[in-house]
């Protein structure tokens, strides 16, 4: 990874607790790049440390800060196309569509976050898809059934279960 950007300077400088160390970052955006709707891109940074996931923008006239503690991440995705390369992280009532020109730096995210959970003794994260057109549609229906039965179990919400098989199902 190259030299530290500003967002990573002044996350360290406001928000990184102590004894808490960033173990990979990735420049890029969240939000909708064309500006449309009610959605806004923020510029930033997504960043892993051994306790969460966050993506951090400081600006002129404020911040964004978006945490998920890894522990409470259900699954991850990551989608490639042309030159753009997406992490979706989902967890209960919250998601994170991260999206950069850096693929390598996005992998290292994944790869770290996993790692992370495992060492934490949490339960490692499955991603529902490395690639979106290298997924079997067997898979996807696995997958489907699976998310059933986490619905079933009352582990996911109605909310949640409507919106990750929507995302499954753009699959088919």
């Amino acid at each position: 990874m190259a030299k530290e950007p500003k967002h990573i300077v002044k996350f360290k400088e406001l928000h990184l607790k102590q004894n808490e160390r960033i173990i990979a970052w990735s420049e890029g955006y969240i939000g909708n790049a064309m500006g449309k709707g009610s959605d806004t891109q923020h510029n930033g940074v997504l960043l892993v440390t051994p306790e969460r996931v966050v993506f951090y923008r400081k600006g002129i006239m404020g911040e964004v800060i978006e945490s998920i503690p890894l522990k409470n991440i259900n699954s991850l995705e990551r989608q490639s196309a042309l030159m753009k390369h997406t992490i979706f992280i989902y967890s209960s009532g919250n998601e994170i569509e991260f999206k950069s020109f850096n693929k390598e730096d996005n992998e290292k995210l994944v790869s770290e976050i996993e790692k992370a959970q495992e060492s934490s003794g949490g339960a490692a994260v499955k991603p529902i898809a490395t690639e979106k057109s290298a997924e079997p549609k067997e898979d996807v229906y696995e997958q489907l059934k699976k998310l059933g039965e986490l619905k079933e179990l009352g582990i996911l919400s109605e909310q949640e279960f409507v919106e990750k098989k929507a995302v499954l199902m753009s699959r088919i």
